[in-house]
């Protein structure tokens, strides 16, 4: 899943579009009527700007599952979304 999707669950938000997220605000401007009650670019980067790096969460998760440790929820996140 594209960190834009990742946001928009985040925001609570449906969202439908096809091809490729978007990548900036023109992009996202021009399909955002797709978005109910769509929130601005401003804030669906800032929650895009601050989610983990799926990598080192996939490898932290990795880490604490052969641990025998709990995970966070964006760890079994990246399992099983």
């Amino acid at each position: 899943m594209a960190k834009f999707d990742d946001a928009l669950f985040k925001l609570d938000k449906t969202f439908r579009y096809q091809g490729n997220p978007p990548s900036d605000e023109s992009e996202y401007n021009a399909m955002k009527d797709s978005i109910d009650d769509a929130p601005t670019w401003a804030e669906v980067k800032t929650v895009m700007d601050n989610l983990p790096d799926t990598e080192t969460v996939k490898a932290s998760a990795k880490a604490k599952l052969i641990a025998g440790e709990a995970l966070t929820e964006d760890e079994a996140n990246t399992i099983v979304l």
